[in-house]
């Protein structure tokens, strides 16, 4: 019979190159022969990671394999289920089983030697998969094997069997017949305490013996079933049901039924309304990120001793923005990640724009969306872990070097993914995890961090009303296929580390926006109303001149003295403001805004900042002289040194705040006394320009040549491995270290290998097949002994063995091992 690494040789070039691909842990590093990348596909982490890429229905039918997968003895060789046998293990037809058992060949999880149409498992699978596959027990071999010669008699007894060997037993009591006549001539109670273990978990606690002599039902039944063999003594307190009696109680049947996949009933949705939420979120998402690199460039955030930003930030980023800090935590790690801010590198540091972010300021919003919504996507950050308690009890931070996650990405993407399947139809947070759960439920993600992504995904605009818009479509890089791959029934097919091809979601993002209004409706009241979505240049205008009051289908801000104090401070004129008005006023500038336009202007410049460190002067001696003797401004040292000039002994701008803080609207003057525009400072961490950033996606035929240039760079390292593993195995079998029987292609020679990864691969492959190996083993002085022995079991770092020359079993921990050499 072929191994496991002859198997893998025999996949050919095309079959290594899918399983390095479906794998790539495998081909990192790269292995240096067929036996090293044997030994690495068999460790508990490579099959974990495999067995996470299979759906529900693989899974059972792995199980299935595994379970039905006698190792064999020295005797008999190991068997193998043939295909029809899972596929009815299951409850499917072997048509129906084809797809899921080519995945798991794929994944190299099931093999064929090539003479029998047997599934194997690979070496290390019932380590990874728990000792009891399917809910199912050991095999009668191992129970009865641990009674001694006397209980094997006494088996036999009951049995009224003449013969007292073990595989006349084991063959004996396996039986479905036997079985059957047996249950039919039991005490009561036999079937309760069976169908109690039936479908697992197979081991049960063993009823308390009664007191005074009595013997109750439950008890009796019990050791009726020990005494003929069907339960078997697991330790002192339970008993296990042995694997051939459950699957006769099974009826053949691993699993009571195959796992389907789900099929959610999404709520419909209008696109148009998809459409217009979804536009709606992601402009909105785009301002919040805009003002938060618009604040933190006038006022930098502190980082805290041990990372990221303190609650106390958050909170006033939280005000700032006027949003929850849900939402703030959210616009926080999405800068972060996108690169838009970083820490300056100062001490103490801070949290301050970068040079990529003031030029993200500058870009349109559709392209400002994609570059955040890409950035989010990619991200291996959690935003949803901002405010929770970690494993210390502390609260975790925005932007908290912990909250790092790795498959953050694969989340967002394969959870978008299901929604996507469903165009047109919401779908809820259970939902998605129902599917995701069917698809890889042995690394299936909380439900807590589905419904956490598809709040963000909502709150950036890649959703709306819970559907996939257009844009998030483009984003994920399906396009129109989503529709077709609705209509198979099958999963459009999402890299798994998403490249973008074009400025596809700026454009898609573009379609949606609602056309932009170039028009306000002024009001006496001094507010003002867009209805919709206003130009860049009139946004500009309100956000310069105007304070927001709310949004939503339109846009209404008031005017105050503040804030149009803010336009002139930023250079703006009486005259220059409300021309600006009155050509986006649908029914021109209302009297009381221009009085207040007026108003403010006239009292604006009114009094003038210098250097003395600072100096003030007015026209108003009077005002001059209210100053100097007003105690609240005691502190600022102020001196009169004219009856129209003051000197200060505080900054220009320290001055410039106690003044407007008082009622006045101050403005600075240089030395020729020439007002001075000047508008907010800004604080921009240079030399870092886009550093952590996610570039703008390429258009045209530049994208697609980057992206056939690398995936075929990939296959050509891929191809130029396989040649070289298949070239090193065939001149190692030239040589003559391929002997037939032999565990792993090329094994070792007669001095064993000492190479503990290989030498746990081999014990696998050994306890796998059935087959004997020679084991030298360190002793407690350092004396080494040899012992030929049959492995049963590789877990937890030992290794159970049967020595079959003197009739005895042992348990040896692999550090004592030396060397393991095929038999």
């Amino acid at each position: 019979m072929a191994t496991y690494t002859q198997a893998l040789r025999e996949r050919g070039e095309i079959g290594l190159a899918t399983l390095l691909t479906l794998r790539p842990d495998l081909a990192t590093p790269p292995p240096a022969t067929l036996r090293s990348l044997a030994a690495r596909s068999s460790t508990r982490a490579s099959l974990d990671r495999a067995l996470g890429e299979l759906d529900a229905l693989s899974l059972q039918l792995v199980e299935a394999a595994l379970a039905l997968h006698h190792p064999g003895s020295t005797a008999s060789p190991a068997r193998a289920a043939d295909p029809g046998t899972l596929a009815r293990a299951v409850g499917l037809t072997e048509a129906e089983a084809g797809p899921a058992l080519a995945r798991a060949a794929d994944l190299a999880l099931l093999w064929q030697d090539g003479e029998t149409p047997g599934h194997h498992p690979a070496p290390g699978l019932a380590e990874a998969l728990g000792p009891f596959p399917a809910g199912l027990g050991p095999w009668l071999s191992t129970t009865l094997a641990r009674r001694s010669e006397d209980g094997l008699a006494r088996l036999a007894s009951a049995l009224d069997l003449p013969t007292t060997s073990l595989d006349g037993l084991v063959e004996h009591v396996g039986d479905a017949a036997t079985v059957t006549a047996l249950l039919a001539g039991g005490p009561p109670g036999v079937r309760q305490v069976l169908d109690a273990l039936t479908w697992g978990p197979p081991v049960g606690r063993s009823p308390e013996p009664a007191s005074a002599g009595v013997t109750s039902a439950a008890r009796a039944a019990v050791e009726w079933l020990l005494r003929h063999g069907l339960l078997s003594i697991q330790d002192p307190q339970h008993v296990v049901l042995p694997r051939e009696v459950a699957l006769v109680l099974r009826e053949g049947r691993t699993h009571r039924s195959p796992a389907t996949a789900p099929e959610p009933a999404g709520t419909p949705i209008d696109p148009r309304t998809v459409d217009a939420e979804s536009a709606q979120h992601a402009e909105e998402a785009v301002r919040l990120v805009a003002g938060l690199v618009t604040l933190w460039g006038e006022e930098p955030a502190t980082v805290l001793r041990s990372g990221g930003l303190g609650t106390r930030e958050l909170r006033r980023v939280a005000s700032r923005l006027d949003v929850d800090d849900t939402t703030a935590a959210l616009v926080v790690e999405v800068a972060g990640s996108t690169g838009l801010v970083v820490e300056d590198g100062e001490e103490p540091p801070s949290l301050a724009p970068t040079a990529a972010g003031e030029e993200w300021l500058r870009e349109p919003v559709p392209q400002r969306w994609q570059e955040v919504a890409e950035g989010w996507l990619t991200a291996e950050r959690a935003a949803w872990l901002v405010g929770t308690r970690d494993e210390k009890g502390a609260r975790r931070a925005a932007l908290d070097p912990e909250s790092r996650r790795p498959w953050a990405p694969r989340l967002r993407t394969t959870a978008l993914e299901v929604v996507a399947q469903h165009p047109g139809a919401a779908l809820s947070a259970a939902q998605v995890h129902q599917v995701l759960a069917w698809r890889a439920p042995r690394s299936a993600p909380p439900e807590h961090a589905v419904e956490a992504v598809l709040a963000e995904a909502t709150t950036l605009g890649v959703l709306g009303a819970g559907a996939l818009s257009p844009a998030g479509r483009a984003l994920l890089g399906l396009g129109s296929q989503t529709d077709d791959a609705a209509a198979r029934g099958a999963a459009p097919q999402v890299p798994a580390t998403h490249e973008p091809t074009a400025s596809a979601p700026a454009e898609a993002l573009a379609a949606q926006l609602p056309p932009a209004v170039e028009e306000v409706l002024l009001q006496g009241d001094l507010t003002g109303i867009v209805p919709g979505r206003p130009s860049p240049s009139l946004g500009a205008l309100l956000d310069l001149a105007a304070q927001v009051e709310s949004r939503g289908a339109g846009l209404t801000v008031r005017f105050t003295p503040d804030s149009v104090r803010r336009a002139l401070d930023a250079g703006r004129t009486a005259e220059e403001l409300l021309a600006e008005l009155s050509r986006h006023a649908r029914a021109g500038v209302p009297q009381p805004l221009e009085y207040l336009v007026l108003d403010a202007a006239r009292r604006h410049g009114q009094v003038r900042v210098g250097m003395a460190s600072s100096y003030l002067r007015s026209d108003d001696p009077g005002l001059l002289a209210g100053l100097v003797e007003d105690r609240s401004l005691a502190g600022l040292g102020l001196l009169r040194l004219a009856p129209t000039v003051i000197a200060a002994q505080a900054t220009p701008a320290a001055l410039v705040s106690a003044l407007r803080a008082r009622g006045l609207a101050p403005v600075t003057e240089d030395q020729s006394g020439a007002v001075l525009v000047a508008g907010p400072r800004r604080h921009v961490v240079r030399g870092v320009r886009g550093r952590g950033r996610v570039p703008a996606a390429r258009s045209g035929a530049a994208a697609e040549r980057g992206a056939t240039t690398a995936e075929e760079a990939r296959e050509r390292r891929l191809r130029r491995l396989v040649d070289d593993l298949l070239r090193g195995a065939a001149r190692e079998e030239a040589d003559g270290a391929g002997v037939e029987g032999a565990g792993l292609l090329g094994g070792p020679d007669a001095e064993g290998t000492p190479d503990p990864v290989i030498a746990l691969a081999l014990l696998r492959e050994a306890a796998t097949e059935g087959r004997e190996v020679w084991l030298e083993l360190v002793g407690p002085g350092g004396t080494i002994q040899r012992r030929r022995v049959r492995p049963v079991r590789v877990d937890g770092g030992r290794v159970r063995a049967v020595d079959a020359e003197r009739e005895a079993e042992l348990t040896v921990a692999v550090h004592r091992i030396a060397t393991v050499t095929p038999a």
